[in-house]
């Protein structure tokens, strides 16, 4: 990832690439959620292009839980934050919580012979859960957006670029 070979990053820098983290994990769930919704009522392999959409978006939100984690494990130890100090201390426990709740969902996909209602809706629940993990990481985005173009540029760079990692699979 391009913004891990940055020395130090600093609060600003650390909050774009929390708004952008969150923006592409619920990203990842709500595509994994509709392409999960759209296979409801049917067998495995019966409908293999919402299939492909639901592994490629269920596998990358995990992609994004990781980049995460190394961006935190790269910077979080130097990291003064003024507000939000728990998004760095509270990380590998959140992180290590989504992917406890993506797994056996990810695995109840996998052993499914159909999307029936009982897997969907446990899935649903399971992807709407992992995005609740960063409630925190969710304010601290939203609370950025209302600034829009007042925001530093150091934000948005680092927005951008862990935009640009998080989208290189």
């Amino acid at each position: 990832m391009r913004i891990l070979r940055y020395p130090s990053i600093g609060e600003p820098q650390f909050l774009g690439c929390a708004s952008a983290f969150v923006d592409a994990l619920e990203g990842e769930l709500n595509a994994a959620a509709m392409a999960l919704r759209r296979l409801q009522s049917s067998r495995k392999g019966s409908a293999f292009a919402y299939e492909m959409a639901l592994d490629q978006h269920r596998y990358a939100a995990l992609i994004v839980l990781d980049r995460w984690s190394a961006l935190v494990a790269a910077f979080g130890p130097h990291l003064q934050l003024a507000a939000r100090a728990g998004m760095v201390a509270e990380a590998p426990a959140r992180i290590a919580a989504a992917e406890l709740i993506l797994g056996p969902a990810n695995q109840l996909i996998d052993r499914a012979e159909a999307y029936g209602a009982d897997v969907v809706e446990a899935c649903l629940l399971a992807f709407q859960s992992a995005a609740s993990v960063f409630r925190q990481e969710h304010e601290a985005a939203e609370q950025a957006a209302r600034l829009g173009p007042m925001l530093p540029d150091d934000f948005r760079e680092a927005r951008r670029i862990f935009s640009e990692d998080l989208a290189a699979r």
